[in-house]
């Protein structure tokens, strides 16, 4: 038994650290009901519904503004694009996004949950978490470098306040790939995101409201800087010359940047229904992604017009935020450049950390959740993930592990093709139908149970996805020599995988049908029904015992058992 609800904070810690069996007892969650089931897996209740189309649509303009979409057109540009080229590749490759996204956020929209339990639909009750773990161990990694970037920016604001800071001796070698500067940026970037992680899911919409206000702002302020000082924006002094006399090889040098757009928000397409799935209506996710994720084209436009400017002025194509910041404090070190340098990087700051939360920190918080359900909610994952990603050291793989940054950057080939086979499952496997206590239920009985608890249709879609553009992919590494053929291939990773995978679990599902199939004659009937039931153990007797899902909802507020949720 855990200790005693009326218990204050003191009492609870004392009572935990008395003894090794009172440990467990305070750390084992009561709504863990099974290995599948704790408060955070179970369809969201009501009170946790709080996310309208506004949060939505908040959430994705503000997630148009961050590091990597501020330095996208670098890539462009430098194959020759004029910079409104490169912006309209950037624009069709978000829009393209946008509708992926709003089509993987539908189910979780619908039913309120998310990932991991969608996941075991469509890939088994024990093969969901090999999909699961992968999707994890991404997650730390991104939300390692992503605080370290934090660090970065805190350097820039620390160097803004004292004059000294630029001069502090680094007593860390040169080997660490850090200077004392950042670690103590980094240090203090862990130590502000603490707070966050306090925050549930369903509550954090807010961050995103004020950054989505906050950055275009700060953004808008660099450019109208950048043009001022340099009195215009110079773009020609982008251009880079090259050699197209041959229409292919431009051609695919065009469609291998549109891949690393989806590449770059892979990640986002395959996390939505973590999100979605705190919709207050299913609606709401509909209007506020599709229309939110196109609108990265104006922070990269504003990327591109501020490195023009300043490489006109100083020589130098700063396309990173934090060293644009640095470059300008070098140059000029005035307490009007320091307290506008001091503003932007604490806009960045913040940025960062809500790109942070919600691609990684959040992905990670609901797959560990999923992992180990009796001992991990949504907050203690959040935790989890903040204290791993700061023990990894991340500048190590920024600055000493070239190989695996390009295997990060061409691992889209195999989400694409994790989401197509989702989507295929939902919309034409199932037609919309999900049986809420099956994704429950662990038992061989299960309709989600498969073979031995594995989908193998769906991991035989998975493997042909990502087979295809594999060649390409192992020849980007640059220590085996690839056919062209397959390199272009590769250039349309995303793209083949995603396509591939899906046709696949198609024609296997015709095939080879899947249990419960037959159930789902009539599309969306499902999602009608208001009175779910979970397993939860055998009773005495040894009949399935049942709770409604109700009962396991939100733990402050608890409901009473028996009474019914309406799914939809």
């Amino acid at each position: 038994m855990a200790p005693p609800s009326d218990f204050t904070f003191q009492q609870k810690v004392k009572f935990a650290f008395s003894s090794p069996k009172h440990f467990h007892q305070a750390i084992t969650l009561e709504s863990a009901k099974s290995k599948y089931i704790n408060e955070d897996l179970v369809p969201s209740p009501p009170e946790r519904r709080t996310w309208t189309a506004w949060s939505y649509l908040a959430y994705w303009w503000s997630e148009c503004w961050n590091i990597t979409t501020w330095s996208l057109g670098s890539s462009l540009i430098a194959l020759g694009l004029s910079i409104g080229n490169a912006l309209l590749v950037i624009l069709f490759a978000n829009i393209l996004s946008a509708i992926v996204i709003v089509a993987n956020g539908f189910a979780a929209s619908h039913y309120h949950i998310g990932y991991p339990v969608l996941a075991r639909a469509t890939f088994g009750m024990y093969g969901h978490y090999f999909f699961v773990i992968i999707r994890a161990i991404l997650g730390i990694v991104w939300a390692g470098v992503q605080l370290y970037f934090e660090g970065q920016f805190i350097s820039v604001m620390l160097r803004c306040i004292f004059p000294s800071w630029a001069r502090l001796t680094n007593t860390i070698p040169e080997s660490q790939g850090i200077t004392l500067q950042v670690f103590i940026g980094f240090v203090l970037a862990f130590v502000v995101t603490i707070p966050f992680m306090m925050i549930h899911t369903s509550k954090i919409k807010h961050l995103f409201s004020v950054k989505s206000f906050v950055m275009p702002i700060a953004g808008l302020g660099i450019v109208i800087w950048a043009t001022s000082a340099n009195h215009g924006v110079s773009s020609e002094v982008l251009s880079t010359a090259v050699d197209k006399s041959s229409t292919a090889i431009y051609a695919w040098n065009i469609i291998a940047q549109f891949n690393s757009v989806m590449g770059s928000n892979s990640a986002l397409i395959v996390t939505v229904p973590d999100l979605a799935r705190y919709s207050r209506k299913p609606r709401d996710q509909v209007f506020g992604q599709l229309l939110g994720l196109p609108m990265a084209i104006l922070c990269a436009a504003f990327g591109v017009i501020t490195t023009a400017a300043v490489q006109n002025m100083w020589g130098e194509a700063f396309w990173n935020p934090y060293d644009l910041f640095n470059g300008i404090l070098d140059h000029t070190y005035s307490s009007k450049s320091r307290a506008g340098i001091f503003f932007a990087a604490l806009v960045f700051l913040f940025a960062t950390l809500g790109t942070s939360i919600a691609c990684n920190i959040v992905p990670f918080a609901a797959d560990i959740t999923c992992l180990l359900p009796k001992y991990v909610n949504i907050v203690r994952g959040q935790f989890l993930c903040l204290i791993i990603s700061f023990a990894i050291t991340p500048w190590h793989i920024l600055t000493s592990a070239p190989t695996f940054l390009n295997f990060l950057g061409g691992y889209s080939i195999f989400q694409g093709s994790v989401v197509s086979i989702m989507l295929v499952d939902y919309f034409l496997v199932r037609r919309g139908n999900l049986d809420i206590g099956a994704l429950f239920d662990g038992s061989p009985n299960s309709k989600y149970f498969f073979t031995l608890g594995v989908n193998w249709r769906s991991i035989a879609a998975f493997v042909v996805g990502f087979v295809i553009p594999l060649p390409g992919f192992i020849g980007s590494f640059g220590t085996v020599t690839v056919p062209l053929s397959a390199s272009r291939i590769f250039y349309l990773g995303w793209e083949l995988s995603f396509l591939c995978g899906g046709i696949a679990y198609w024609i296997l599902c015709l095939l080879f049908k899947v249990p419960g199939q037959e159930d789902c004659q009539r599309p969306f009937q499902n999602m009608v029904h208001d009175s779910w039931v979970l397993p939860d153990g055998e009773t005495s007797d040894g009949a399935s015992a049942q709770t409604p899902v109700a009962e396991y909802g939100d733990y402050e507020k608890r409901i009473e058992p028996g009474v019914q949720v309406n799914m939809v």
